[in-house]
């Protein structure tokens, strides 16, 4: 007889991989779970409910249950949507409240967000430095813009950087026109090119039109290591000059 599978497991697999599964029974062996106790089946059925379902009332109820018992993604995705009036009155404040006990008790995404909610103040820094320390790619720049602000620029290039190496287009440019630049630290045409020509993995050329600006004050070797380094060797042979740089 084969293994019933978990519907906690079940349900974090459907919303992890977006693939087709039998959601209303893995919702009524939720429902079952949750009514037992099982906090995480709570969540993850509020979770379901407000984004698979359109239930956002009934995500609502299944989610201040979970948050109220202290689950900070419950307390995150509630915030959600109370900060936009699914299921519920919208209350920015009441909202604030979920994502800030919910970046208290360790969740990146909240911290994030209560960091947003400060807008350009210096009060976001600490919540996007919580969320960029989880791993939060959209808060690598975030905090590498309000770090740069308060003139903190040595840091503020390092998250930009870290934004670039998870993929993060504006932060490619930014940390390419820093190092190109000498901002946060010394001068790198190699680190600049990189990043300028690593762009082109998210489907910009933005980079290469800066990339020319550059290019003539390096050796062919330094042009060539940029492009070995931003896995873009062919795109750094064209920027050589065919004069006879090479």
């Amino acid at each position: 007889m084969p293994t019933q599978q978990d519907p906690v497991e079940a349900a974090r697999a459907h919303l992890g991989a977006g693939a087709p599964q039998d959601v209303p029974q893995i919702v009524a062996q939720l429902r079952e779970r949750a009514a037992a106790g099982d906090v995480r089946a709570c969540t993850l059925l509020g979770v379901l409910q407000a984004w698979h379902l359109g239930d956002h009332t009934g995500a609502v109820e299944s989610l201040t249950t979970a948050a109220d018992r202290g689950d900070p993604v419950a307390q995150r995705t509630l915030g959600f949507l109370v900060q936009r009036g699914l299921g519920v009155a919208a209350s920015p404040d009441r909202a604030d409240e979920l994502f800030r006990a919910a970046a208290r008790a360790g969740d990146g995404v909240a911290a994030y967000n209560v960091g947003l909610r400060h807008g350009r103040s210096p009060e976001a820094v600490p919540w996007f430095r919580m969320a960029a320390g989880a791993g939060v790619v959209p808060a690598f720049p975030a905090l590498g813009d309000r770090l740069s602000e308060q003139d903190l620029d040595e840091e503020a290039r390092h998250w930009y950087v870290r934004g670039a190496e998870a993929g993060d287009r504006g932060s490619m440019f930014a940390a390419a026109c820093w190092y190109r630049d000498g901002f946060g630290g010394p001068v790198d045409l190699v680190q600049a090119l990189r990043w300028f020509l690593a762009m082109l993995d998210t489907g910009s050329a933005d980079g290469i039109h800066e990339a020319h600006g550059i290019v003539p004050h390096m050796t062919p070797d330094q042009i060539r290591a940029a492009g070995r380094l931003a896995a873009r060797v062919a795109e750094a042979e064209l920027l050589l000059d065919p004069g006879g740089r090479s």
